[in-house]
């Protein structure tokens, strides 16, 4: 296999491929370091045979702006995105197009599930998280369509728990917005995986929401505790099945299954969506009181972040890699040190090392300069190399301190969207639960007009009436209560939008200026390198390996 021709290239002057950690449909994922800051990242890189296509660029950019908007501690974070041109040896220049993400060092459920089914107390807690993270993104206007074991990472904290990162929102639908789909691809086109996509999907139905998500996740419950999926079959079956057939129990799979748990994932798969969940905070609801069945208390719904993540090497994105990060070794004075590679080190680094090198070179053309033998272009080195090098020390110097603000202001937003987007899971829960309420008074007021119906006294239809009346009554309280809590969400997340697009703008204008600052650093770093070359030349030296 030929090597990957993007591995030890540069994005946007920051972003330095190290390792190519997978491939999928439309896109590979690179493990990546951050040249400024030594921050590992993955970098999701967009096909090249896609990129020409203005809908796949859109479509694929689409998972920045989905994430974006939720920022929740389940969800793989997207730190950056963007465009940028790389120069290919024999293919000249590449436009690459990626999506910079967190680092998540763990492995997909899928690969877990692989090796043999998960017990209920460990597969409860982490469809928990799942739901949680379902549960801001549904809030916020954001579908996520492909729910399944693969889009699922696990990272192992300390105290032997999982914490859950979802991944993948490349084919999100983002609600509110007339460019949710690229255009040309039909609003009804089917998204999801054979196997895990809602049946709604398949019979073409357009108003569809989060309870879509909520199928798919009940598929993944079922497959965590069975090792199986509710179906049997190849992919054709697997989409024809659920419109046609029940799903296998799972209790027929796994016979000491808690009966909370298999009655949650038959509601789960139920072909209307109606008769599943009403929303994903009723499902974190329900997750809570089966794990209560088997004695898992206090289930953290977002188990502590990264600060409390093992640290050692695992594989990554599901595969059963290990990368090594380069660091630049110390420079020795004693001999002439190599002159230094862009990107490999941080340009503070990178400004002491041109220094050393330039230093180890004067020493060796002092006695050419004290006889006078220096030819006019390693005169002019002799002259210009100390200028040459404050000023890389002054773009890198910018560099850092851009880099710096860039960060600052992503802190900034961070900590707003969580803040706002806890007060609103706060207040969407108590929706939720009022709005189960107002589907139970639904029901029992329904059950009281066909009872009345059949009543065969007058007496005994009068008495339901009245009954009907106190419901009527009970619902009018609910549904004000009910509009008040979604005034109030609503509210929250007009704020929430409107500071999104903020933050994406500031944090576009200062990405610009940073790529134009690391282009001057890149600038200097080349002169000084031509610089070196000419005076290696004249002394006869080769550069030490």
């Amino acid at each position: 296999m030929d090597e990957d021709p993007l591995l030890g290239r540069t994005l946007a002057g920051r972003y330095r491929l190290i390792a190519r950690l997978g491939s999928g449909g439309n896109a590979a994922v690179y493990l990546a370091r951050h040249v400024l800051i030594e921050r590992l990242s993955a970098i999701k890189v967009l096909h090249t045979d896609l990129v020409a296509d203005d809908q796949n660029r859109e479509h694929f950019l689409r998972e920045a702006r989905a994430v974006n908007r939720i920022n929740h501690p389940n969800i793989v974070e997207i730190n950056d995105y963007g465009e940028a041109m790389v120069t290919i040896e024999g293919e000249g220049r590449r436009l690459v197009v990626y999506l910079v993400m967190e680092y998540v060092p763990g492995e997909s459920l899928h690969k877990v599930i692989q090796r043999g089914p998960l017990s209920p107390t460990r597969a409860i807690p982490i469809v928990m998280q799942v739901a949680s993270a379902l549960a801001r993104a549904h809030q916020t206007g954001v579908i996520h369509r492909d729910i399944k074991p693969e889009n699922i990472l696990l990272v192992a904290r300390k105290d032997g728990d999982d914490l859950v990162k979802l991944t993948d929102f490349g084919v999100a639908k983002i609600a509110q917005s007339p460019r949710s789909l690229p255009a040309g691809l039909a609003s009804d086109q089917v998204f999801g995986t054979p196997g895990w996509i809602a049946p709604e999907y398949l019979l073409g139905e357009t108003a569809i929401d989060g309870r879509a998500d909520l199928y798919s996740l009940g598929v993944v419950l079922y497959q965590a505790v069975t090792g199986q999926l509710p179906f049997d079959g190849d992919e054709a079956q697997l989409l024809t099945r659920p419109l046609v057939e029940e799903p296998i129990p799972a209790s027929q799979r796994v016979h000491d299954l808690p009966a909370a748990l298999d009655h949650l994932i038959s509601r789960c798969l139920r072909r209307r969506p109606d008769e599943r969940p009403h929303d994903a905070f009723a499902m974190l609801d329900e997750l809570e009181a089966a794990g209560a069945e088997i004695g898992l208390v206090g289930i953290e719904r977002t188990p502590a972040p990264q600060g409390e993540v093992r640290t050692r090497p695992t594989p990554v994105h599901g595969t059963n890699a290990t990368y090594h990060v380069e660091r630049p070794s110390p420079v020795a004075i004693a001999q002439l040190p190599p002159a230094p590679r862009l990107g490999m080190v941080t340009p503070g680094a990178l400004v002491n090392a041109w220094r050393a090198h330039f230093e180890a070179l004067d020493r060796r053309l002092a006695p050419y300069r004290e006889g006078g033998a220096m030819p006019p272009p390693v005169q002019d080195v002799d002259d210009r190399w100390l200028l040459l090098v404050e000023g890389l020390d002054r773009a890198a110097t910018l560099v850092v301190e851009t880099q710096r603000a860039l960060d600052r202001l992503e802190g900034s937003a961070r900590e707003f969207r969580d803040s706002l987007g806890r007060a609103i899971d706060t207040l969407a829960h108590d929706l939720s639960r009022e709005h189960g309420k107002m589907l139970a008074l639904k029901d029992q007021r329904t059950g009281l007009h066909m009872q009345r119906r059949g009543a065969a006294r007058v007496a005994q239809a009068d008495a339901l009436l009245w009954e009907e009346a106190a419901v009527d009554d009970e619902m009018r309280r609910w549904r004000a209560l009910v509009e008040d809590l979604g005034f109030q969400i609503g509210a929250l997340q007009d704020q929430l939008f409107a500071r999104n697009v903020t933050h994406e703008n500031e944090v576009q204008r200062c990405s610009g200026v940073l790529e134009g600052e690391a282009a001057a650093l890149a600038t200097l770093h080349k002169e000084l390198s031509t610089m070196s070359g000419v005076v290696v030349e004249f002394l006869g030296l080769r550069k030490p390996s």
